[in-house]
């Protein structure tokens, strides 16, 4: 598939909104519960913010696939695996915005600026690399500051610590499991029925 056609709709191509994407959200919400949860064991800061999260790929990677369903998923999984890790379910669901923007990101620039999800170009990794990490800087100030900082959780010497956590946590293994999904998945993902070219279908 030509990757400036990724994106487009073929002529007389139909992609309604199927049960099969509301299968791949409960699946990307079911495989990020369980990663987020493991990555939430791993290094951890406390309040779900870590040293290491994998679980951020899914939010990545999910949301450029499946657009507004990898969104939707990216956006509450977190909830799962923070309470399976000990965190209250009001501060993980003040933390959805910083989730939300984390998945939006990636797929809005994947289909603004037709980027290719196999990673084929030096454009689509810059692409990809730029919109994870504008979205791990607003995540890593966002929930610190305002969520946590505003709870009263944190010292103002501890706030810092939390900032490079969550961005260093999210942005390492982003890096690194998005890149290997995009590049060895995405050639088959994009020739699915579940492929999301727009936000829906």
């Amino acid at each position: 598939m030509n990757e400036e056609r990724i994106w487009e709709l073929e002529e007389g191509e139909k992609r309604p909104v199927g049960v099969t994407h509301i299968v791949i959200t409960a699946l990307l919400i079911g495989i990020g519960a369980v990663v987020g949860a493991f990555g939430s064991f791993t290094l951890p800061l406390g309040f779900g913010v870590n040293f290491f999260w994998p679980a951020i790929a899914v939010q990545n990677i999910g949301s450029i696939w499946f657009g507004l369903w990898g969104v939707i998923a990216g956006s509450l999984f977190p909830i799962i695996s923070n309470g399976i890790a000990g965190t209250p379910v009001y501060i993980s669901l003040a933390y959805i915005p910083a989730n939300a923007m984390q998945c939006f990101l990636p797929a809005l620039a994947f289909r603004l600026f037709k980027a290719d999800p196999r990673l084929r170009k030096l454009s689509d990794y810059v692409i990809f690399l730029v919109s994870i990490t504008i979205g791990n800087i607003f995540g890593a100030l966002y929930s610190p500051l305002v969520v946590l900082k505003g709870f009263g959780l944190l010292t103002a010497e501890s706030v810092p610590i939390f900032i490079w956590g969550w961005f260093a946590g999210n942005e390492i293994a982003g890096i690194i499991f998005g890149i290997i999904l995009l590049k060895f998945l995405s050639a088959i993902v994009i020739r699915s029925k579940p492929f999301v070219k727009r936000w829906l279908s």
